[in-house]
């Protein structure tokens, strides 16, 4: 089981990359749509990561996945997200499954 980005800019899927995670840039929803599928398809994506911007790009699509078991929906922020939490990739992990890793 493997981890993959979608992200709507290039920073994310270079520092991943960087960790061991690919990941796709996208720049329409029609692209986040044809990458979500390829990435159900693959079988192998246990954890999908996307950033808020493809979220904000296509919210009905996101919304469908959520609802799915399979692969796990994580979203990371993204440099137009004010939270200010600082929380790291794990802990957004641990959030959405409810499982301390």
């Amino acid at each position: 089981m493997r981890l993959f980005l979608i992200s709507d800019k290039t920073d994310p899927v270079v520092g991943m990359r960087l960790a061991g995670v690919e990941g796709i840039c996208i720049r329409s929803a029609e692209e986040a749509e044809r990458e979500v599928e390829k990435a159900l398809s693959a079988g192998d994506i246990g954890i999908l990561l996307i950033t808020a911007g493809v979220r904000r790009l296509c919210p009905e699509l996101i919304a469908d996945l959520k609802r799915r078991n399979r692969p796990l929906l994580a979203e990371i922020p993204d440099s137009e997200n004010d939270t200010g939490s600082g929380s790291s990739i794990t802990e957004y992990i641990q959030e959405a499954i409810g499982v301390k890793l």
